[in-house]
């Protein structure tokens, strides 16, 4: 089953760049929406999720937060 995956990031995050480096070391590449350059990117994610807290992955429409539970979710699932 093929799943549906957007990555809500802020450049200026610590948490973001922990995701995105675990992200380039295992050649992982999934659609990005950054909530400070992007308009309309962080209302989509308060709309998704409730929150505009990032990191976001976003599953089929269902929001993932907290970079370590992100980072374990992509090792547990071929992405």
């Amino acid at each position: 089953m093929s799943h549906s995956y957007t990555l809500y990031t802020m450049s200026t995050c610590p948490f973001c760049r922990r995701v995105e480096s675990f992200m380039k070391q295992h050649g992982i590449d999934l659609p990005r929406k950054d909530i400070l350059t992007e308009p309309g990117a962080r209302d989509e994610l308060i709309s998704i999720g409730g929150k505009g807290q990032v990191p976001c992955l976003v599953i089929d429409g269902k929001a993932l937060y907290e970079s370590a539970d992100i980072i374990a979710y992509m090792g547990r699932n071929p992405l």
